[in-house]
């Protein structure tokens, strides 16, 4: 291990995610590429409209490894509890952008009904179509997989927004569908119901954002209770509060010991207590303050 891998124990983490994300940022470049070159042969706006969601998807990407970047920088004196909320306000941006993709699904979908133009169908845009899709629910699985591995919510956040571009995808085949059977109104309301997809994933990731940035509590109290108390010497634990998620969840809490104990072993003790919150909840670090045992508490 580096100097620099000691002083930063998350760079390995962060290290993955980012190569996560050039590996999905590549995918999503080549899909694009074969929607847009395949949508302007066979004359078809929606093909080509996905196409540049599929650009989009890479501009996620980028807004995610940005955001690693700046979530990985070591703490300093202005930020005390490192720069982790760094990879939320990503999480937030990207579900930003799945917000305007929903927009401009219904565009595209109210845009289609007026239309008199209609796409030209052939065997190999159904094709690429199809494999793109399988393509980006290959790309979801394994950037779910890591992300849950990883515990990121940018690589969450990120495999949401390439979902999102499979059910676009899903839009795309059936205009193709629709047009080759002339009936172009179910096109349009494939899209309106993709769209409405499209938004409960962003809800879901702005929830999730939102919780981190606001230190909503993820433990409970309970939880932690049972752990501190099962500490030898601990006689009961009180004002308990935990913020963040791992591997950037920070845990304080008061424990009641003998009034009688030595102040060596009451330190003993309290460490004791941070161990065990720092293995039973992967805690980046937990705040023990140490207070005699008065008695019942009101």
């Amino acid at each position: 291990m580096t100097a620099s891998q000691a002083a930063h124990p998350l760079s390995h983490r962060t290290a993955a995610i980012r190569r996560v994300l050039w590996v999905v940022l590549a995918l999503n470049l080549a899909v694009a590429v074969a929607k847009l070159a395949i949508g302007y042969s066979v004359d078809s706006l929606g093909m080509v409209a996905d196409g540049f969601h599929s650009v989009m998807d890479g501009s996620s990407n980028v807004i995610g490894l940005v955001g690693m970047y700046l979530a990985s920088r070591p703490p300093d004196l202005d930020h005390p509890y490192g720069h982790h909320k760094y990879e939320s306000f990503s999480a937030l941006a990207i579900a930003l952008l799945l917000g305007l993709t929903a927009l401009e699904v219904v565009r595209a979908g109210i845009t289609r009904l007026g239309s008199a133009e209609h796409a030209k169908p052939t065997a190999l845009a159904f094709a690429v179509m199809v494999a793109t899709m399988v393509v980006n629910a290959v790309v979801t699985h394994y950037e779910s997989r890591q992300g849950r591995f990883h515990k990121s919510e940018v690589l969450v956040a990120d495999a949401g927004h390439t979902r999102s571009d499979i059910f676009v995808s899903l839009s795309v085949l059936v205009g193709l569908g629709a047009a080759w059977m002339q009936v172009y109104w179910l096109d349009a309301l494939v899209a309106f119901a993709i769209a409405v997809l499209i938004v409960r994933i962003a809800w879901q990731i702005l929830v999730r954002g939102t919780s981190t940035l606001m230190d909503t509590t993820m433990l409970k109290p309970e939880e932690i209770a049972a752990v501190v108390d099962a500490v030898p010497g601990v006689r009961s634990s009180s004002h308990i509060r935990s913020r963040g998620e791992p591997p950037n969840l920070f845990i304080d809490l008061e424990i009641q010991l003998d009034p009688e104990t030595p102040l060596r072993e009451a330190h003993r003790i309290a460490h004791e207590v941070r161990e065990a919150c720092l293995r039973a909840f992967e805690a980046t670090d937990t705040v023990v303050h140490m207070e005699p045992d008065e008695g019942p508490r009101v």
